[in-house]
């Protein structure tokens, strides 16, 4: 059992949304739905938390976000390339 009184909610004052963690009343986290279930489970668990079934996913998916990112940015300085070549040689 839980000794602690969690109150969970989303805040929408500004761009981006937040998850936010109260815990017995005071604000205990602030940031994504994700990160907050991380958190509420390493309340449960005395602030341990699974390194492989929690922290390993998290990681997954940000290196992929990380990692689309990159490729987004790398093929727009292409296409800036591209078209300073094109003005110039207009």
């Amino acid at each position: 059992m839980n000794p602690y009184r969690i109150k969970k909610y989303w805040k929408h004052d500004g761009p981006p949304s937040h998850y936010h963690v109260e815990v017995d009343g005071e604000l205990a986290f602030r940031g994504n739905y994700n990160q907050a279930m991380v958190f509420i489970k390493s309340l449960d668990a005395d602030g341990m938390i699974s390194f492989k079934d929690d922290f390993m996913p998290y990681v997954d998916a940000l290196s992929k976000r990380y990692y689309r990112a990159l490729m987004c940015e790398r093929e727009l300085r292409r296409e800036i390339i591209k078209l300073k070549k094109e003005l110039k040689n207009k």
